[in-house]
Parts: structure tokens; sequence; C-alpha cells
């Protein structure tokens, strides 16, 4: 009898501690490219070499208890070319890109909306080489991101949305 009546206490009590809970979720990414082109003697040539990155991620969490849904997105796009011609001479360009991005959700309890963080950090470099010849390199970068939080409760909403935009580009050339 008395393990009948507390499984019966646990189902009967296990919505109500469920309303004290939270949601929480949590989403990254992190992009470390490195790219490159040469080209190096011979009477005449080309090089090329592109690198293309892509992130979608969607998270929704919704608590049937306390009506609070939460939603994440993050999108982003990272293109890296490296292009060299020339002739009789050594031309070279070496990329590197580096992208960092995260964000992590908790909503609160009750009127309290919750906790909402975001990062999104990226850095280029470019090393260029040109030795003797008629020629060129050229690199270009581009990256895009786009972070987007929502809470949603009957208490209220909250947003939270970064972007990020990062572009490079650089050239070497010349002749004799």
């Amino acid at each position: 009898m008395r393990k009948g009546l507390f499984v019966f206490l646990i189902l009967i009590f296990l919505p109500v501690y469920a309303t004290f809970g939270s949601l929480g979720q949590a989403q990254g990414y992190l992009f470390d490219a490195q790219n490159a082109a040469a080209l190096a003697g011979g009477p005449i040539g080309a090089a090329q070499n592109t690198n293309v990155a892509l992130v979608g991620q969607n998270q929704r969490s919704t608590s049937p208890y306390s009506f609070v849904t939460a939603l994440q997105s993050e999108n982003a796009m990272l293109i890296q070319g490296a292009y060299a011609v020339g002739m009789d001479g050594i031309f070279g360009v070496a990329q590197r890109a580096n992208v960092l991005g995260g964000q992590t959700q908790v909503p609160g309890v009750g009127s309290d909306l919750g906790i909402q963080d975001q990062f999104l950090a990226g850095a280029f470099t470019q090393d260029f080489a040109r030795a003797g010849g008629n020629g060129a390199a050229v690199g270009i970068q581009s990256f895009v991101g786009l972070d987007v939080q929502l809470i949603i409760s009957p208490h209220g909403a909250s947003a939270n949305v970064q972007y990020l935009g990062l572009a490079q580009a650089d050239s070497i050339g010349g002749g004799p």
C-alpha cells in the first residue's frame, strides 16, 4: 500500500515541480581556416584557391507549464580567396581566418525573463610574397555573422541580437 501511495504522490506532484524548472540552451561555432595560393618560377602560370564555410544553427525550447518559449539562431558565412599569376618569379598569398561565436540562454521563472549571453569575435591575417618576374598575388577574405536570441513569456519578452562583418583585401604585383 505504501509503494502504491508513493508512486501516486510522485505522479501528482511531478507537474508542480516541473513548473519551477527552467529551460537552458547553448550553441556555438569556431572557424579556424587557412588558405593559400603560390606560383614559383616557370615561364607563365596561375594559381587560385577558395574556401567557403557556412553555419546555420537554430534552437527552440518551450515549457508547457510556464508558457515560456526560448529561441536561438546563429547564421554565418566565411569566404577566402587567394590568387597568383605571373612568370619568371615567385608570387603567393597565405591567409588565416579565426572566428568564434556562441550564445547561451537560460529563461527565468515567474516574472524573471532570465539570462541571455552572446559573443562573436574574429580576426584575419594575410601574408604576401613577390620575388622577381612579372605578376601579381591577390587575397580577399570576408565574414558575415548574425546571432539572434528571443525569450517570450506571459510576463514580457527579451531580445538579443548581434552582427559582425569583417573584410580584408590585399594585393602585391609588379615587374622587373
